[in-house]
């Protein structure tokens, strides 16, 4: 035992010397593992990736290698329980793209932190096909949230909170990583953005039968630029072939979000804001339906340019309603804390957390998680991205 906790302490503080000594590498770009623009978008994208750290073009396509790693001090406490403390790795991630002019795109990545059986992240392909379309098919993030779309290197936050522990599986399995196929669309003639995703996924591994659907999910997005600086969208998902207690139909998830990046000059405005309405198989025997809300706002100083110092102050609100018809059984959250670093390239972080569930929240939630109770926590993390 002693052994293995020593070996784990030497394993964080060396993961914790290469993320620093990686500030001195090459600039460097965010990784964005699940671009919302794909090979079907007429301007360039970020999966050409110009300034990866280490990039080779040759007639046969364009390959790249970045990744990230994060080092993290944990302080909390659940309910009334004493303050306890954990440093951690929750991030040290490399991935492989290869890039064949804008009509093929294939990416791979692996993280090598404990808790992950065989650290394969990402693992897709996506290839352009006509008129705007373009499909994408193998193990990628499900179109539903907004807020679990956007790539944790671009989130002001440390981590996403209440949020991604309820939707995350072992509560109500919406999101994260998933086997499946989409077909993507965006507008070639529109003048501001506009895209639409649709396709099926595979939520758990297992043969199903073929009056089950096989097993597959179907889920869309679509997304609209109203503004320069805003865009809206919208998302649905319906457990077609769902036998708990209601049969076709029963489960099903909509959501409506936004987002908005407004330039000031001297820094930026970001924001996050998310909501969506179900009904869960995990809980079947909750009446009603359930809702789900998150936002999050940025204000940058400085930074401007990529490698410039900035300071960034952001705070996060969450909730969860795990039945709409019942009282006083919410769970809520909320998140206030600074980034410093150098735009793009490294960051550190503080965030502090405090989390309250009310009297009648379902005894199901916390066996599921222990996390859903009640909370505090204080977060600092370094972040290096490369």
């Amino acid at each position: 035992m002693h052994t293995s906790s020593r070996s784990s302490t030497l394993r964080h503080w060396a993961a914790g010397g290469i993320a620093l000594a990686m500030l001195w590498v090459s600039p460097v770009r965010a990784q964005d593992s699940d671009q919302t623009q794909g090979p079907a978008d007429p301007s360039p994208t970020p999966s050409s990736r110009p300034d990866a750290t280490l990039r080779q073009d040759t007639p046969l396509g364009n390959w790249s290698i970045g990744g990230r790693v994060r080092t993290r001090e944990t302080i909390s406490a659940k309910e009334d329980k004493t303050f306890k403390g954990s440093l951690t790795v929750p991030a040290a991630r490399l991935e492989f793209t290869y890039q064949w002019k804008k009509r093929v795109k294939a990416v791979v990545e692996f993280d090598v932190t404990d808790g992950l059986p065989n650290g394969l992240k990402d693992a897709f392909v996506s290839m352009k096909l006509v008129d705007g379309f373009s499909v994408r098919v193998g193990r990628f993030k499900t179109p539903i949230s907004l807020v679990e779309l956007e790539p944790a290197a671009r989130l002001p936050v440390i981590r996403r909170g209440l949020g991604r522990e309820v939707l995350n599986p072992g509560v109500l399995n919406l999101t994260n990583r998933q086997v499946g196929a989409q077909l993507e669309w965006q507008c070639l003639t529109c003048t501001r953005v506009v895209r639409v995703r649709a396709g099926v996924w595979q939520p758990e591994a297992g043969r199903s039968s073929l009056e089950q659907g096989l097993g597959l999910v179907p889920m869309a997005r679509g997304t609209v630029q109203l503004l320069d600086t805003l865009e809206v969208g919208a998302s649905a998902r319906g457990d077609a072939f769902s036998a708990a207690n209601g049969g076709v139909n029963a489960n099903w998830t909509l959501g409506v979000d936004l987002k908005h990046a407004l330039p000031l000059g001297w820094g930026e405005w970001r924001s996050w804001v998310e909501a969506l309405v179900g009904r869960s198989p995990v809980l079947t025997s909750v009446p009603g339906q359930h809702f789900t809300a998150r936002a999050i706002t940025a204000l940058r100083v400085g930074g401007v340019k990529k490698n410039q110092f900035y300071l960034e102050p952001f705070v996060m609100a969450s909730a969860f309603d795990p039945a709409l018809e019942t009282v006083n059984d919410m769970l809520w959250e909320g998140v206030g804390g600074l980034n410093f670093g150098q735009w793009k390239r490294w960051r550190l972080q503080a965030q502090y957390e405090h989390r309250e569930a009310e009297a009648r929240v379902p005894a199901i939630l916390s066996t599921l998680d222990d996390d859903l109770v009640k909370r505090r926590a204080l977060l600092v993390q370094l972040e290096v991205i490369f």
